[in-house]
């Protein structure tokens, strides 16, 4: 994943490797919320217990590991939806309208790029005739079949940015809410290169921890676990109403759209 596990600080805290170690999953992905630094991760000679501190000059964010985990259960089980299979019948219902009303500019911002594809390709291919049969030089051919190269990279790009359709959005989306509904169980039950795979796919930019609070906040949320905190509200309120027929919450989709996620 690009992060530096290999860190050791020696100091009167006794600090050891702690390089992936299952017992302090949050090492390199949680920060101090007032300093903005990375949390270190020890384990203290007296009781053998492993802690989270924080080494900025004057910091005293020191919190043992076991409780600091908890806060972070409580968080992550803010974005997990565990429904009955009914309402998960009407949650894959709404979320397949809304990804293909959310992705019907995408198709056609696609079909455009596509088009302007097969133009330069056309055009490509009139170049090597006409060299071929002598229309043009060979000083000639080379500037333009470079200049058709750049464009067609540049129009490639665009088209890759905007990525494509996902098919079996059905199998995927149910697959995806399962996944969604043991986020604290697979949390708890895998090592710590998996452990951090979940932490960074649900908070992209880590977490930061307030001793004073004693919480846990991010910055960005992974729109799609997004969208199951905010659906979770809405069924939440939906069990003290009336039933109704249909779940509309169009609305509460980030503006990009439901990202989709790939359960480990």
């Amino acid at each position: 994943m690009g992060y530096d596990f290999l860190v050791s600080v020696q100091g009167r805290y006794a600090f050891i490797n702690t390089s992936k170690n299952d017992d302090v999953p949050l090492k390199r992905f949680l920060k101090c919320d007032e300093c903005g630094k990375y949390l270190r991760a020890y384990k203290a000679t007296k009781n053998q217990e492993y802690y989270y501190k924080c080494n900025s000059p004057g910091c005293k964010c020191n919190k043992r590991a076991d409780s600091l985990h908890s806060v972070f259960d409580n968080m992550l089980s803010k974005y997990s939806l565990d429904i009955s299979e009914e309402m998960k019948v009407l949650v894959v219902e709404q979320m397949i309208a809304t990804y293909n009303q959310l992705n019907e500019q995408r198709v056609d911002d696609s079909a455009k790029i596509e088009g302007q594809l097969r133009e330069l390709s056309k055009k490509m291919e009139r170049l090597e005739v006409r060299y071929i049969e002598e229309e043009i030089n060979k000083d000639m051919f080379d500037k333009y079949r470079l200049k058709y190269r750049e464009e067609k990279k540049e129009i490639e790009m665009q088209l890759s940015k905007i990525g494509k359709k996902v098919s079996n959005l059905d199998q995927f989306i149910n697959s995806a809410i399962v996944f969604s509904s043991k986020l604290s169980i697979v949390w708890h039950s895998s090592d710590f290169a998996r452990k951090q795979l979940l932490q960074f796919l649900v908070f992209p930019d880590g977490i930061y921890y307030n001793r004073k609070s004693d919480e846990c906040r991010t910055q960005k949320v992974n729109s799609f676990f997004l969208y199951m905190s905010s659906l979770k509200g809405v069924l939440e309120k939906k069990e003290k109403r009336e039933p109704q027929s249909e779940l509309y919450v169009p609305s509460l989709v980030a503006r990009t759209g439901v990202e989709p996620v790939i359960p480990p």
